[in-house]
């Protein structure tokens, strides 16, 4: 019996015979060779990494390449490359939005003239709650009242007082 083929809705496998397919398929599965990367970037990922997180400028990234390591890249090829491989990967849902509470903790005022990084998800959380703030509806006025009276005859007076 082929691997692909599809039996009829009427006929059932025994589960010996579906076992060995699953078998099988795992057998092609882990025969199959690793693909290659297809950027030429690819052996000095850690390299570009490292210089960024350190805050290195990407032409400046791009003369490292090019004097020691004699990988000539466009600014473009080197930023999307850094871009896409940067990114932390999304194993999960998005986190909730999370309350004022939470922003308030993340951004605490540290001590002058030092900085502290934010973990991934306390990055993630105050952006949630950022969005929240910017999805807030903003203050309407419901009374329409005049703040002044006019009169031709007597000068403007405030209808507050």
């Amino acid at each position: 019996m082929p691997l692909c083929a599809y039996p009829a809705e009427e006929q059932r496998m025994p589960a010996s015979v579906v076992l060995s397919m699953k078998h099988e398929l795992q057998r092609i599965f882990d025969d199959v060779p690793a693909d290659e990367s297809r950027s030429r970037l690819e052996p000095y990922r850690e390299l570009i990494l490292r210089m960024r997180r350190q805050g290195r400028t990407y032409h400046r990234i791009r003369k490292v390449l090019a004097d020691k390591c004699g990988v000539t890249v466009a600014y473009a090829t080197l930023y999307e490359f850094i871009q896409t491989r940067s990114r932390p990967r999304k194993t999960e849902d998005e986190p909730q939005p999370q309350t004022m509470a939470v922003l308030a903790q993340t951004t605490a005022q540290p001590a002058a003239g030092t900085y502290t990084k934010l973990s991934p998800e306390e990055a993630a959380a105050q952006r949630a709650v950022i969005k929240a703030l910017r999805n807030k509806p903003a203050v309407v006025h419901t009374e329409d009242r005049p703040v002044f009276v006019y009169d031709p005859d007597k000068p403007l007076t405030n209808k507050q007082n």
